[in-house]
């Protein structure tokens, strides 16, 4: 996601205190356990169901919140990255990146990319229902790959679209597009040729006026987000209701709520057939009466 440099040196060491960490030694300190790293499980997954090209969304994590394994020597996308102030910081634990953004925010900081996928909390305030989300891999690369799916409609090229979802400055987006491309190819083991690149949609040339694309790309932008965030709602909407479901039936309360149910329907059946009862009886001497009528005139006469 777009990254925006704080250039108030004051403030930056401010909230260098209010954190309580050295940015120098943070890295040094840290105890790294790869084998729960789950940021890669997870865009593999997730660029299946979404249709999304091989190593695509894995590419864009390690471009996002890469970090180096020595030993193994892998590139590891890391869940619990945090970047403000134009740097990306790594804890330990999702409690601990919890915790610093509770920090962060409580210090008036707003402009902060969170997750595997650095979901910026500024830009896309409606992403996530609470930190535990945001951070949880499987919500924060779900709302990268809606999000990422909705650049594409308009981009015609997934590399552009990836390009589109890190930011809409065009030097800051050349810069990734072409870094990303580097991620990309080492993944797949494969050259330029053999991925999975559209063509971009092609441009009228002398018409071309770089600040309406630029509005054209933060309008688009703006859409693939209000997208991504319907989809998790939607998705939020159907995991209450399943929440909901299994609480009901884990409760020791289960039969006595069943059998409520069943003497409600019951008594509303009831109800039915009384009022169905009372209408046929109304119609009855309705008819009845009528007919008294006419035999009553026709003797009459």
């Amino acid at each position: 996601m777009k990254k925006v440099w704080v250039k108030n040196l004051g403030a930056m060491l401010l909230l260098m205190a209010i954190l309580n960490f050295n940015p120098g030694t943070l890295l040094s300190k840290q105890v790294i356990d790869y084998k729960n790293n789950s940021c890669h499980k997870v865009t593999n997954s997730k660029e299946k169901t979404g249709g999304i090209p091989e190593n695509l969304l894995t590419s864009i994590s390690l471009a996002e919140t890469g970090r180096w394994n020595s030993e193994k020597r892998e590139m590891f996308a890391w869940p619990w990255t945090v970047t403000w102030g134009g740097k990306g910081y790594y804890y330990p634990t999702k409690q601990a990146a919890i915790e610093t953004v509770n920090k962060l925010q409580g210090a008036g900081v707003k402009n902060i990319d969170v997750g595997c996928m650095q979901i910026n909390m500024l830009y896309h305030p409606n992403a996530f229902a609470n930190l535990e989300e945001a951070f949880d891999p499987e919500f924060n690369v779900d709302y990268a790959r809606r999000f990422l799916t909705g650049l594409h409609k308009s981009a015609g090229s997934w590399i552009q679209a990836a390009a589109n979802y890190h930011s809409t400055s065009p030097h800051l987006n050349l810069n990734y597009k072409t870094k990303l491309l580097k991620i990309w190819r080492e993944v797949n083991g494969a050259s330029l040729a053999e991925l999975s690149l559209e063509p971009l949609r092609e441009k009228t040339q002398h018409n071309f006026n770089p600040r309406l694309a630029q509005m054209e790309l933060i309008n688009t932008r703006f859409r693939a987000r209000l997208e991504a965030e319907r989809g998790e709602k939607r998705h939020i909407k159907v995991r209450n209701q399943l929440e909901a479901w299994r609480r009901s039936r884990a409760s020791p309360n289960l039969l006595a709520q069943t059998a409520a149910l069943h003497r409600a329907n019951l008594m509303r059946r009831h109800k039915s057939k009384l009022n169905k009862n009372k209408l046929n009886f109304a119609e009855n001497r309705r008819r009845q009466l009528s007919s008294w009528r006419k035999d009553r005139y026709y003797f009459q006469r």
